[in-house]
């Protein structure tokens, strides 16, 4: 897997790829929070959390606009 983001990269993804990444980073961030302390557990459960609301809102953004 790729751990960096570049925002040159994520725009040139498909819908379906930044999807897949979202979920991704999701599940890496949960990796973290297993092992993290408390406050630092919370902040990664957090953050994957934010990366699947993305992954989400992607999705049904190009279901408005029909887009792959």
């Amino acid at each position: 897997m790729d751990r960096r983001f570049a925002a040159d990269e994520w725009a040139g993804l498909t819908t379906v790829d930044k999807m897949r990444r979202c979920h991704r980073l999701a599940q890496e961030a949960m990796k973290l929070a297993q092992d993290a302390p408390s406050k630092l557990a919370e902040e990664y459960r957090q953050l994957a959390e934010n990366w699947l609301k993305l992954g989400m809102e992607l999705g049904a953004d190009a279901r408005r606009r029909d887009v792959p």
